[in-house]
C-alpha cells in the first residue's frame, strides 16, 4: 500500500527501476486511473468529489510523448489557454526557453508544425509542451522528466524551462537526472508498487539500500 503526504509548493521526485509504480502512481493524480481502494486528496478534498473537468485544470502534465496537432506554432501552445493572449503565449515561449526555436523556423509563430510536431526535434517538442504549461498556469505540474532521449544542448534548455516552470508550483517528478532529485525538497523511492524510503539525496544514500543500489548502477 502506498500511504504518503506531499507538501505544497515543493518539488518531490519519484525514483525506482522501471515498473515499480511511478507512472501509475502519477497517473491516478489526474484520474487518469481510479484506485482500487483508498483515497487522494488536494487540500483536504478527495478528487472523486470535484467535477474532472475541474481536477485538470488546476494540473499540468509534461512527459516525453508531447500530443501536438497539425497546426501552427501558437496554436499548439494555445490550446492550453484558448483565451490567453499573443502577447500572453510570448511569454510562456520565453520561459520555456522556446524563443529561440521558433525564431529560426520558416514562419515563425505562423508556421505549421505537422501532424505531432512531425517537423520538430524531440526538445523543441518538449518546451512547446513546457510553454503551454507556463500558459495553463496551474498550481499542480506532474512531470515524467524523461529526457535520456536528448542531446545534451537540447537537454540543458529543457531542465532549465522546466526549473522556471517549477518555481513555487506543487511538482511531482518522475526524476531520471541527479541533478533535479538533488533539486527536490523530498524523494520517494518507489519498488514493486510500494514506497520504501523517503528523505533527502544524502540520507537516502546512508538510510536506504534501494535507493543506494539505483544510485550507484546510475539508474537515476
Amino acid at each position: 500500500s502506498v500511504n504518503i503526504s506531499i507538501e505544497g509548493g515543493k518539488i518531490s521526485a519519484f525514483v525506482g527501476h522501471s515498473g515499480a509504480g511511478k507512472s501509475t502512481l502519477l497517473n491516478l493524480i489526474p484520474r487518469f486511473y481510479d484506485p482500487d481502494n483508498g483515497e487522494i486528496k488536494i487540500d483536504n478534498q478527495s478528487i472523486h468529489n470535484v467535477k474532472l473537468k475541474s481536477l485538470r485544470e488546476n494540473i499540468s502534465i509534461v512527459s516525453q510523448d508531447t500530443t501536438l496537432f497539425d497546426d501552427t506554432v501558437i496554436n499548439n501552445i494555445k490550446y492550453a489557454n484558448l483565451d490567453a493572449t499573443d502577447n500572453e503565449v510570448f511569454e510562456a515561449a520565453e520561459l520555456a526557453y522556446a524563443t529561440e526555436f521558433i525564431s529560426k523556423l520558416k514562419d515563425g509563430y505562423n508556421t505549421v508544425i505537422g501532424e505531432n510536431g512531425v517537423r520538430l526535434s524531440g526538445g523543441e517538442k518538449q518546451r512547446l509542451s513546457i510553454a503551454r504549461a507556463f500558459l495553463k498556469d496551474s498550481k499542480i505540474i506532474l512531470l515524467d522528466e524523461a529526457t535520456s532521449s536528448l542531446d545534451a544542448e537540447s537537454e540543458e534548455k529543457v531542465q532549465n524551462a522546466i526549473f522556471n516552470l517549477t518555481k513555487n508550483k506543487t511538482t511531482l517528478v518522475i526524476a531520471h537526472r541527479l541533478s533535479t532529485i538533488k533539486k527536490a525538497n523530498n524523494i520517494i523511492v518507489m519498488k514493486d508498487g510500494n514506497i520504501v524510503g523517503s528523505g533527502k539525496h544524502d540520507e537516502l544514500l546512508k538510510s536506504s539500500k534501494d535507493y543506494e543500489s539505483l544510485y550507484s548502477k546510475q539508474v537515476i
